[in-house]
């Protein structure tokens, strides 16, 4: 995230790519899915439980309500019926998802905002029924519980479901608990402790199948639902989610608002395939992850009297929950395969002047360009189609939705598009686990920045494989690393690793300290070691999810010395880049281990020699 005619080819069926996306076989998956019916905790050695309300550790104090335990999300079908002039979801509008137990469930739960406080622009929607393997299902919306409260996620004390930026909530009450909610602030004037103590909504979806459902087994669950999609009140005070566009919507969802417009398992780590079958009024066009599969059209009836269409989009790859695009309106797209193998989509709303949109084009143009350059370094670009969205909403960011990268207000910047095309491979094929590393992809797509301008730097001074063109290029991330070093002021006072949602998407901690660290790990390691430990983390974590220490352990093993003192003083790197809170002044006030060649003290030392 940055926080500022249809070309149509014949493709091959979906079904078995969805499965082997997933990791089943088709036969495979229809079958388990099919014996969950009807089974019970006899004979299975465990005793059946409520899935956690959560993926939250204890004491999280970031979106600790978001996720869902008790399974793992395999797959996901929408079919989404939408009239893009009521903004409204009409009758037959559902998901299905399928997911497999991690233990024999008597209930298990979705996050789902259908109603917010945010009248004017939040969603107000309806659930009309839900199934479990083709049965009704019970339902019902509760409040969250705080992570790990030991008188479980019912707990009837309403301190333990109370809203706060930090752990304990304090708020009027000086509640001693952990917060079960992060605030849903009305504006980014707000201050940043506003709402400690408030009740948080009942936003997850607790479903209660007929009979319990068997540890890992895989179980198909249907939510029908209508109403307006909307946008969600973050802790920062800004809104991402449904944005509403005079054709239509937009869709940029990060951290937490795929669920104001479907129900779902919302946590980075809940990673899916999916297929999206969005029917729509004629003229209008979908926009959603992966590939486009097909358009079908239908005749006028009742909902659409002029007509509609069903575009099928397909991405065989994991989608992580906050990367789900689905936009709909008046776009132009087009696709094309270009020499690299990789099909290049390009979406922008119709009502962009012709000027502007030309602006555009020569951006967008360069995508392909930006991904072979990229991949220099993360290795081959992870997913078989790379995009780029146009929309008319003033959203407050841009945003890497997987294979589909959200540009709002109309227009495009180079800059951004670098980060943002640098996310495919950081946040979207290795995801963060967990909203506290999201430092780690944050930092990553600076990165992307900071090549674009030693890219130019390079061209500038003679050119890619010249000395001198080298030269250019490693002095211009040497320059950015001093110039960031030199910061002064509250510039080291957060520790990235240890956000709040006020701060979660605060431009030192989390953008440009870990960029700097990943030009110093950079030096340290040097070119050949950087680029080796990139690409053996997306080789390793590519598809899920990575955390702090694995994070770490990619880069350490690419260590040039293995001895103690070097191994020993890597860990200090480290601690002082990603988890120290500083106090205010820089100088002395922050980390005192940078790089060979860098501004600072350096790596290489007696205790640590080159």
């Amino acid at each position: 995230m940055a926080r500022s005619r249809l070309l149509l080819t014949a493709f091959t069926s979906v079904s078995s790519l969805a499965l082997a996306g997933a990791g089943l076989a088709g036969p495979a998956w229809a079958a388990a899915g099919h014996r969950t019916a009807g089974l019970g905790a006899a004979g299975q050695g465990k005793a059946c439980s409520a899935g956690a309300h959560t993926l939250s550790p204890p004491g999280a104090h970031v979106y600790p309500d978001t996720g869902n335990g008790g399974y793992t999300s395999v797959h996901t079908d929408v079919h989404l019926v939408y009239d893009a002039t009521a903004n409204t979801f009409l009758p037959g509008n559902h998901v299905a998802l399928t997911d497999r137990a991690t233990q024999c469930l008597t209930s298990f739960s979705l996050d789902f905002e259908r109603k917010s406080a945010n009248t004017a622009d939040g969603p107000d929607m309806t659930v009309n029924s839900v199934t479990v393997n083709g049965h009704p299902a019970a339902f019902t919306f509760v409040q969250p519980t705080y992570p790990g409260d030991p008188n479980g996620q019912d707990d009837p004390n309403p301190l333990a479901h109370e809203v706060s930026q930090n752990n304990p909530v304090g708020g009027p009450q000086n509640n001693p608990l952990p917060p079960a909610c992060s605030p849903e602030l009305p504006n980014t004037d707000a201050a940043a402790d506003s709402q400690n103590g408030q009740q948080c909504p009942a936003n997850k979806l607790v479903i209660t199948p007929k009979s319990p459902i068997r540890d890992g087994s895989v179980f198909t669950v249907k939510v029908s639902y209508t109403g307006r999609p909307g946008v969600h009140n973050d802790g920062d005070g800004t809104t991402e989610g449904w944005f509403r566009a005079s054709d239509g919507g937009f869709v940029t969802t990060e951290p937490v608002a795929t669920e104001d417009w479907m129900p779902l398992n919302d946590h980075p780590t809940a990673k899916a395939t999916y297929d999206f079958y969005d029917t729509v009024g004629a003229g209008k066009t979908a926009v959603a992850n992966g590939v486009l599969e097909s358009v079908t059209r239908h005749a006028p009836n009742a909902e659409f009297p002029g007509g509609s269409a069903t575009w099928h989009w397909h991405s065989r790859a994991r989608v992580a929950s906050y990367l789900v695009e689905n936009s709909v309106g008046n776009y132009s797209l087009t696709s094309r395969v270009a020499s690299d193998g990789i099909r290049y989509y390009q979406a922008q709303d119709t009502s962009i002047s012709a000027a502007q949109q030309q602006k555009n084009l020569a951006i967008m143009n360069q995508q392909q360009d930006i991904t072979d350059f990229e991949s220099q370094f993360n290795g081959r670009f992870p997913f078989t189609s790379d995009g780029i969205i146009i929309g008319t909403p003033e959203a407050s960011f841009e945003e890497e939705m997987q294979t589909m990268i959200t540009f709002a207000g109309g227009q495009i910047d180079l800059d951004t598009l670098y980060h943002e095309n640098m996310h495919q491979w950081w946040g979207d094929n290795v995801s963060e686990s967990g909203y506290n590393m999201t430092f780690f992809k944050e930092g990553m797509a600076t990165l992307g920045e900071y090549l674009l301008a030693a890219r130019t730097a390079e061209t500038q001074a003679g050119g890619p494989g010249t000395p001198a063109g080298q030269k250019a290029f490693r002095d211009s991330l040497i320059a950015q690393f001093n110039k960031t070093y030199a910061r002064a002021g509250s510039f080291w006072t957060a520790a990235p690793s240890d956000p709040t949602p006020y701060g979660l998407f605060d431009s030192a901690p989390t953008y440009q300290r870990p960029g700097a660290a990943y030009i110093a790990l950079w030096q340290i390691l040097g070119t050949a070691r950087f680029t080796k430990a990139l690409q053996q983390i997306q080789r390793h974590y590519g598809g899920g999810n990575i955390t702090e220490s694995q994070l770490e352990a990619g880069f350490r093993h690419w260590l040039p010395s293995k001895s103690a003192g070097c191994e020993a003083r890597l860990s200090q790197f480290f601690t002082q880049w990603f988890d120290t809170a500083y106090p205010s002044g820089g100088g002395t006030n922050r980390p005192s281990i940078t790089g060979p060649g860098l501004a600072g003290p350096g790596f290489y030392n007696s205790s640590c020699p080159a």
